[in-house]
């Protein structure tokens, strides 16, 4: 089974609200097997709605819609997927029943215009909602499947789960299993990250995409099976060779601050800081993880008072680094300082330096700083440097 989502509301395109139940049908949606094609988002207009809906069955089997189901006006999603298949909407009282048993339940009355919300498609199979006042309905045609669920998100996930699922499984067939995997690297380029697995990524099952993100990589596998232990192979296969290709530029499971921190809480380590730029990008990426400020002993920010060149640059970081292992009886420290001005092409040169029990690492790297992204880059480079260390493995 093919499938699309269709994420309905206004507010979704006006960047007001941000669409989270996408994202979770997607993964439920591959944990049950089922492959999603594409996600889309329509505003609340009845015809955008159909036009939206007739498009993505010429392509899928299903198509699951969420939001638009609510009693105001501008609730049309209804009335979109009625005008899809041509049908006209129709009153169920039993519907109204369960809208007014749950106003009651809270203890309220319910309004006139709740009763929009008894109305579904002609033929379409409605679904009780018990955790809100929206019930959500089931088309099935000759053109292909709609399932229509609320947009808030609870309600939406609940009927998912108590009610789509088993209709996926009992009354579609569906049992294969999509499972994902994600490894993470850095220390190479996309590029060649690519050329490296290009065989890998060209295979049907499993697969295997690469996303970046300021020089760090997330490879993602996925395999389709009839069974949990199938796909299991399948994706273990995929790593072992994505593993010996990559060696130790892979970071492992975990995204690289978070290896850096267990590595770190393993060896019974702790970690000084010297930042040389009031941005801070190492304690930040460390602060983002669970326990990772736990390992940091002492942090000193101390942005230039004056300019410096890319040689008083790596000297500063040196420095900073030694001087902040020294302050906090820390055996491993890290510097980092930036050179004052940006080059011609408006890169400015960053000095990592690495102090350790057995002598210092250092590597230099130019950014554009201009942007908050380039200061990820900065963290990126310091902190790889450091779980190369903790690994044995070359600077």
């Amino acid at each position: 089974m093919d499938a699309e989502i269709i994420a309905i509301g206004s507010e979704l395109l006006l960047g007001t609200t941000i669409d989270t139940n996408s994202a979770y049908l997607a993964r439920e949606l591959a944990a049950a097997g089922v492959n999603l094609f594409r996600k889309s988002v329509v505003g609340d207009n009845a015809e955008r709605i159909a036009q939206a809906i007739r498009e993505a069955l010429a392509r899928a089997d299903l198509v699951i819609c969420t939001g638009g189901l609510g009693p105001t006006l501008d609730d049309v999603t209804r009335e979109g997927v009625a005008l899809a298949f041509g049908r006209p909407l129709e009153f169920r009282q039993d519907l109204l029943d369960q809208i007014r048993e749950r106003f009651s339940a809270m203890g309220r009355t319910m309004s006139e215009s709740n009763r929009r919300q008894a109305f579904v498609p002609a033929g379409a199979r409605a679904i009780a909602n018990p955790r809100g006042t929206a019930p959500a309905f089931i088309v099935e045609d000759p053109m292909g499947t709609v399932i229509v669920l609320p947009g808030v998100p609870y309600e939406m996930r609940y009927l998912f789960e108590h009610a789509v699922l088993p209709y996926l499984r009992d009354e579609r067939g569906v049992t294969d299993v999509i499972l994902v995997k994600t490894l993470h690297a850095t220390g190479l380029g996309e590029s060649v990250i690519g050329e490296l697995l290009a065989d890998l990524m060209q295979q049907e099952n499993p697969t295997l995409g690469i996303s970046a993100k300021q020089a760090r990589y997330e490879l993602r596998i996925g395999a389709r099976a009839s069974s949990r232990a199938a796909a299991e192979a399948l994706i273990a296969s995929a790593e072992a060779a994505i593993r010996e290709r990559l060696g130790p530029h892979l970071t492992g499971d975990a995204p690289l601050a978070e290896t850096v921190v267990r590595l770190l809480q393993e060896r019974a380590l702790s970690l000084a800081l010297f930042e040389g730029a009031a941005a801070a990008p190492i304690y930040r990426a460390l602060a983002r993880v669970s326990g990772g400020l736990d390992q940091l002993r002492g942090l000193v920010v101390q942005p230039l008072a004056g300019p410096v060149d890319e040689a008083a640059a790596a000297a500063l970081a040196l420095t900073g680094a030694t001087s902040a292992a020294e302050r906090w009886g820390c055996p491993l420290a890290l510097g980092a300082q930036p050179a004052s001005e940006p080059d011609p092409s408006g890169l400015t040169a960053v000095c990592v330096a690495l102090v350790t029990p057995e002598g210092s690492r250092e590597v230099t790297r130019r950014y554009d700083l201009r942007q908050p992204e380039g200061w990820e880059f900065v963290a990126t480079l310091a902190l790889d440097l450091t779980r190369r260390y903790l690994l044995g493995a070359p600077a």
